[in-house]
């Protein structure tokens, strides 16, 4: 393990979002990301977590959420470049307004979670999704080797291991 001295984190989170057994996702179409995604983004400083999902799925959906449950914790830790992206992951089914469909991110709408292994979503993600659909509390890392640009390893903690 490299000890180093200066480490840039980053806090980030993912809301999966639940209405009558369909998750709304987001086929998001800006930056070097595309396909689909549950709402969430940075967290803002000096914003509490709660505060900052609950404002990312205001300006990304419309929605104003009424509560959220934890459900897990992942990240990305780039050794080489002194990285590590964390994020804080939320499951709600309690909301209220209208949804965007068009938003800045991405078009929203709502999908069957009984077709959600079939969606284009990333692996990774979709790892997390599936955990918070089936409550299992989680803590989910990939290690990411910046030479190659793509994961070196990835370890997954959920439910009774966690305790």
């Amino acid at each position: 393990m490299v000890i180093m001295k200066n480490i840039n984190y980053k806090f980030w989170n993912l809301i999966v979002i639940v209405k009558d057994n369909n998750i709304l996702l987001i086929n998001r179409n800006k930056g070097d990301f595309f396909g689909l995604v549950p709402p969430g983004g940075k967290i803002q400083f000096p914003e509490t977590f709660e505060e900052s999902a609950k404002r990312e799925v205001l300006e990304e959906t419309g929605l104003t959420l009424n509560n959220l449950q934890l459900e897990g914790l992942s990240g990305y830790i780039n050794e080489k470049k002194g990285e590590q992206f964390i994020y804080i992951d939320y499951y709600s089914d309690d909301f209220s307004g209208v949804l965007k469909r068009e938003g800045e991110e991405g078009e929203c709408d709502w999908y069957p979670i009984s077709e959600f292994e079939n969606l284009d979503i990333h692996p990774d993600i979709k790892t997390r999704i599936r955990n918070i659909l089936e409550n299992n509390s989680y803590e989910y890392q990939i290690f990411w080797d910046e030479d190659t640009n793509s994961p070196s390893g990835k370890k997954i903690i959920t439910g009774e291991k966690m305790k």
